[in-house]
């Protein structure tokens, strides 16, 4: 199986950094959507964000939905000071309410959503820690904590299972220190390790899954072994040393063992071994799947001569150059912004300025895209990981030579 396909990419639109253009499309997305923004309706569905799962008016999850933008634009405020041209707090204690009356007209809707109401990304949990942070209050607290306690033992990954619950209760951690997040992240923790077993097959230790009808050994940022070990990596600091220190060793037991090489390259599939799947995927370089995936979520692994990673992850950043931008919707789930923050993750690590450059480029590609997208759909894709504001948000991190991803190294 090649490393990647050559048709779901496509060549760098060769536009040499220019910051000024940068802050201009930032400045236009987030004027766009204050002004695209109403308190009945939210913000306008895109027309390639329309399925029979989702309510027909309007999306509300941090995800892909209204509480992801009013994130982003608070977000944007607070380390750009870009304006916000409202309240928007009113709105976000109505998504929930909003959210079950959804379920409530919408079959389809209530059918895929409703046993997943407590997830991070895809359910309430992100929306009352946005709330939390925007109107901190026990009652808030205590509803978040029961959400991410619904998620405990699901392996699932960061949108829907334990590894959200655990960055959550991380982000209300650092913003509270009130040890009941702390029990509640390591609760999580040792559902998830009980779960995270050797496989002859794959020669390393992985988590099975079942999501959308197929059971298999994920690998991806996303749903699979990559997003449960950042959430992992990301607390190891509440963990017992010796038990962080079999954690950092599995993972790097686990990243080498899956990932395909040749020469230079270096890429990760979606799914290693046994699975329910009827064909198999084809291996592809996007951050849900994939070596940016792999990369954002490995980058804060420790810099430690007994486990070397330094290596791999850069011949996976080779890799993402080398097959180009996705030819996807330019976001950060699975187009060239999620990409691109590969290169900043390894610019922060590495210092090598040809990293930062990279981002840069991928940058402009992904405004020159976005540009096309606007004339051709006739708006904005209103979302954070699907659409313009994750983009946004990317173009600062280029312009300040920063790698926090959204809602995942930052909150």
């Amino acid at each position: 199986m090649p490393l990647y396909e050559t048709e779901r990419h496509e060549r760098l639109i060769r536009t040499e950094w220019n910051e000024e253009r940068a802050r201009d499309a930032i400045d236009r997305i987030v004027t766009d959507t204050h002004r695209s923004f109403d308190p009945d309706t939210l913000w306008p569905i895109h027309s390639l964000d329309r399925s029979p799962e989702r309510p027909p008016d309007s999306i509300k999850y941090i995800y892909h939905g209204a509480a992801g933008v009013i994130w982003a634009l608070n977000y944007l405020n607070d380390t750009t000071a870009l304006p916000l041209k409202r309240d928007y707090l009113p709105t976000v204690q109505q998504l929930i309410p909003l959210i079950r009356a959804d379920m409530d007209r919408h079959f389809e809707v209530r059918k895929y959503m409703g046993a997943e109401l407590s997830s991070y990304l895809l359910g309430e949990s992100g929306i009352l820690l946005l709330q939390f942070k925007l109107a901190p209050s026990e009652d808030v607290a205590h509803q978040l904590y029961g959400h991410l306690e619904a998620r405990i033992s699901d392996p699932r990954g960061i949108a829907w299972g334990g590894a959200g619950a655990m960055l959550a209760a991380l982000f209300m951690h650092e913003r509270s220190e009130d040890a009941r997040w702390k029990e509640l992240y390591l609760r999580n923790f040792n559902a998830l390790y009980d779960q995270w077993n050797y496989s002859d097959e794959a020669r390393c230790h992985l988590w099975t899954s079942s999501l959308y009808g197929v059971t298999e050994m994920r690998i991806g940022a996303i749903h699979g072994f990559a997003a449960n070990a950042f959430a992992m990596l990301r607390g190891r600091h509440l963990l017992e040393p010796s038990l962080a220190d079999e954690v950092l060793r599995r993972i790097h037991e686990t990243v080498h063992a899956t990932a395909q090489i040749e020469g230079p390259h270096a890429n990760w599939p979606n799914n290693v071994g046994r699975t329910t799947r009827p064909v198999p995927l084809a291996m592809v370089a996007q951050h849900c799947n994939g070596a940016p995936g792999i990369i954002n979520s490995l980058a804060e692994f420790p810099n430690d001569a007994r486990r070397p990673i330094d290596a791999l992850l850069q011949q996976a950043g080779d890799l993402i150059w080398n097959a180009g931008p996705p030819i996807k919707f330019p976001t950060l789930c699975h187009g060239a912004p999620g990409s691109g923050y590969a290169f900043l993750k390894l610019y922060a690590r590495t210092g090598d300025q040809r990293w930062l450059d990279r981002a840069r480029k991928f940058a402009m590609h992904s405004v020159e895209r976005c540009d096309r997208a606007l004339t051709k759909y006739g708006q904005r894709k209103f979302s954070l990981w699907t659409g313009d504001l994750g983009l946004a948000i990317y173009l600062c991190d280029c312009i300040g030579a920063t790698a926090r991803f959204p809602t995942l190294d930052v909150f």
